[in-house]
């Protein structure tokens, strides 16, 4: 059961563009998935062992714990539109900088 839970962690993780971290495959070693977007890094951690079993989630400088794909999909939607606003304000300020820059 424990591992069959972990199992389900990394193939959603997988599913959602997520790196497995090098040594994730040696049986002892803590799981860590990495997604970069826009230059936002998310760091996964599978847990499976001691209180906590779930998913550790550490981005823009936060950590959250998962125990359910629901959360965890609010979640990691909240940041792909945070990271989307972003860029359209950021788009917003370059055309509108060019276009001020324009001889008419």
């Amino acid at each position: 059961m424990n591992n069959y839970k972990g199992t389900m962690w990394r193939s959603y993780l997988l599913k959602n563009d997520f790196w497995a971290k090098k040594g994730n495959e040696k049986e002892n070693s803590e799981k860590v998935f990495i997604k970069h977007e826009n230059g936002v890094g998310i760091y996964a951690t599978i847990l499976q062992d001691g209180d906590k079993r779930g998913l550790k989630i550490t981005a823009d400088g936060q950590e959250q714990f998962f125990d359910n794909f629901n959360k965890l999909d609010l979640f990691l939607n909240d940041i792909q539109q945070r990271q989307n606003d972003f860029l359209k304000i950021l788009r917003r300020r370059t055309i509108s900088h060019k276009l001020r820059m324009l001889n008419i």
